[in-house]
C-alpha cells in the first residue's frame, strides 16, 4: 500500500511540469497578414500642363491672276513654320488591369483645351524677292489649335507596390483652324479677300510617364506625350484668279500633371 501511495504522489507531481512542457510545442503563432494595393480599377482624373506645337503652312501651287492659270510655288518665304505653344487642361478615364503581378496594362481616354495660335506676315508664297516688308505686311495668315484629345492604350511595369513606369500610344485628335486675310493693295490678290477653314485632324500619339499611389486610392502622375497628325490640304479663295493651294502639316508635344481616383477592387491579403 505504501508503494502504491509513493507512484501516484510522484504521477501527481510531474503531469503539470510535462503539460507544461508540451504546450508551447501545441500552440502555432497565426501568421501576420499584409494589405497589398491592387492597381485594377475604374479611374477618373484631371491635369494640366503645357502643349507645343510644330506646324507648317506649304503653299503648294497658285492660280495666275491674269491668265487664270494654276502655276507652281513661289519660294519666298514658303514653307512657313507656326510654332503656337499654350497651357492645356483637360480630364481623363480609363480602366487598369494588374496582372503577373507587377504588370499594369490599362486603356485611356482624354480631352483637353488649349489655345495657341501663331501669326505671320503675307500668306507664304505670293510674294516676289523685291517685294517690301511694308507690302507683304498687308497680307495675313495665322494657325489657331485648341481642343485635343486621344484614346490610348497603356502599359507599365510596378517597380514598386506604389509606382508604376508606363508606356502609352494610340489615336489622337487636333483641332486646327487657319486663316489667309489678302489685300488688294498686298503682293497677290487683285481684290480684298480673307478666308477661314478648320479642321479636326487625326493622327498617332506615343508617349510615357510615371505614377504613384497614393493614400485613398489617390493616383499622381507625370506625363510626356509626342503626337502626328499628318497634313491637309486646301485652296484659298477657290474659283478666283487669286487662289491659293497650300498644306498644312501638325505635330505636336504635350508635357502634363494629373491626379485621378481609382475605384478600384478591394486591396487583397498576403500571408
Amino acid at each position: 500500500m505504501k508503494r502504491l501511495l509513493l507512484a501516484a504522489a510522484l504521477a501527481v507531481a510531474i503531469t503539470p511540469a510535462h503539460a507544461a512542457d508540451l504546450a508551447p510545442r501545441l500552440y502555432t503563432k497565426a501568421p501576420d497578414v499584409a494589405a497589398v494595393d491592387s492597381w485594377t480599377g475604374f479611374y477618373v482624373g484631371g491635369e494640366l500642363g503645357g502643349r507645343w506645337s510644330g506646324s507648317t503652312w506649304t503653299t503648294t501651287a497658285l492660280e495666275d491672276p491674269v491668265s487664270a492659270i494654276e502655276f507652281g510655288r513661289v519660294p519666298q518665304g514658303n514653307p512657313a513654320g507656326f510654332n503656337p505653344a499654350t497651357v492645356r487642361a483637360g480630364g481623363y478615364a480609363g480602366y487598369n488591369w494588374q496582372f503577373a503581378p507587377a504588370w499594369v496594362v490599362g486603356l485611356e481616354g482624354d480631352l483637353a483645351w488649349g489655345d495657341g495660335s501663331k501669326s505671320i506676315a503675307g500668306i507664304p508664297g505670293t510674294w516676289w524677292p523685291a517685294t517690301s516688308a511694308a507690302t507683304i505686311a498687308l497680307d495675313s495668315t495665322s494657325v489657331r489649335e485648341t481642343w485635343d484629345g486621344a484614346i490610348r492604350a497603356r502599359l507599365g511595369w510596378l517597380i514598386t507596390p506604389g509606382l508604376l513606369l508606363f508606356g502609352t500610344g494610340g489615336v489622337a485628335w487636333q483641332d486646327v483652324s487657319v486663316t489667309a486675310n489678302c489685300s488688294v493693295n498686298g503682293p497677290w490678290c487683285v481684290r480684298d479677300r480673307s478666308e477661314s477653314f478648320g479642321k479636326v485632324m487625326t493622327g498617332w500619339t506615343v508617349g510615357g510617364g510615371a505614377e504613384a499611389k497614393l493614400a485613398g486610392n489617390w493616383l499622381a502622375r507625370i506625363e510626356y506625350r509626342y503626337a502626328d497628325f499628318g497634313s491637309v490640304s486646301h485652296e484659298f479663295f477657290p474659283q478666283t484668279v487669286d487662289s491659293v493651294f497650300m498644306r498644312q502639316s501638325v505635330r505636336t508635344q504635350t508635357v502634363s500633371v494629373g491626379f485621378a481616383h481609382l475605384f478600384g477592387d478591394p486591396a487583397a491579403t498576403r500571408y
